[in-house]
């Protein structure tokens, strides 16, 4: 489904801001094997990498269909509804223009009725794209789905358990994802817990209906500690979230927001030549010498 990663050179800047989405939270029909389109989200998940814009653009006719701008570490949109076929995800530094060749892209192929979470992970120096099929069937009766992204870097490897419940993740490493487990439906906290130094935790209170579909994200957080933001996929066989979800590590962290608040990004215009969008883009004082 990855058929090419790039390494970019974006340097280690601290980022703020959360502006992701173009269209608030709101229900809209699952993607199933009957419907037309593909839900496609998108993801930074590489704790020193600086904030950035993302385009995607189809290789079919080569217009830019997707447009995510101030990404930084721990931010995911929400879903869009995009055409099936294969399509290029490029990065380039917040700011840059689109013109400017990316520091990183990979491709996806979209197929119909599927959902799928394009991200950027692992540390800078070992920056590399994937696409992540994100499972929006139904769970079993009386229960929810749970599936964990590993992204903070301050614990190598976590274990996340629903406290009483059942575990959802062993020894899961950075950068990496689990399968999705399955959780009665009910109030859980749930734990992540560092393997390698069981007093390095993070937990967070999760409602699971049934029917409902979440993802957990751990992530690194201030003075060496972890951090867990939880995202709904979709709250029932046929809802699943289209718009902005507030799950970001930045400035907007632990802040509610409005969803009238959301900025109206829109849908741009990007060229069809993503070929060369492999050359590392260098920053800062380099850039500027």
């Amino acid at each position: 489904m990855i058929a090419r990663t790039l390494r970019g050179s974006l340097g280690a800047a601290a980022v703020a801001g959360l502006l992701l989405s173009a269209t608030p939270a709101v229900s809209a029909p699952a993607a199933s094997a009957s419907t037309p389109y593909t839900l496609l989200r998108g993801a930074h998940f590489s704790p020193d990498t600086p904030g950035v814009d993302v385009y995607l653009t189809a290789f079919s006719g080569g217009t830019a269909t997707l447009w995510l701008s101030k990404v930084g570490y721990g931010d995911v949109s929400g879903y869009h509804r995009v055409s099936p076929g294969l399509y290029a995800v490029s990065m380039r530094p917040h700011g840059a223009a689109a013109s400017t060749p990316a520091a990183l892209s990979w491709t996806l192929t979209a197929s119909p009725g599927q959902a799928y979470t394009a991200a950027a992970v692992g540390m800078n120096k070992h920056l590399k794209g994937i696409v992540l099929r994100d499972d929006l069937s139904q769970p079993r009766h009386g229960n929810g789905s749970v599936r964990v992204i590993q992204a903070a870097s301050q614990a190598p490897h976590v274990d996340v358990t629903a406290q009483g419940g059942p575990s959802i993740a062993r020894d899961t490493a950075f950068a990496t994802q689990t399968a999705y487990a399955t959780v009665p439906a009910g109030s859980w906290p749930i734990v992540a817990q560092s393997v390698e130094k069981p007093a390095l935790q993070a937990r967070a209170n999760v409602s699971i209906s049934a029917g409902s579909i979440h993802t957990v994200v751990v992530l690194d957080a201030p003075n060496g500690r972890i951090a867990l933001h939880t995202l709904l996929d979709a709250t029932g066989p046929s809802t699943a979230p289209v718009g902005g979800v507030p799950a970001g590590g930045g400035a907007a962290a632990g802040r509610a927001v409005a969803p009238s608040v959301w900025l109206a990004l829109g849908v741009v215009i990007a060229g069809a030549l993503v070929a060369g969008t492999g050359l590392a883009l260098r920053l800062g004082s380099r850039r500027r010498r």
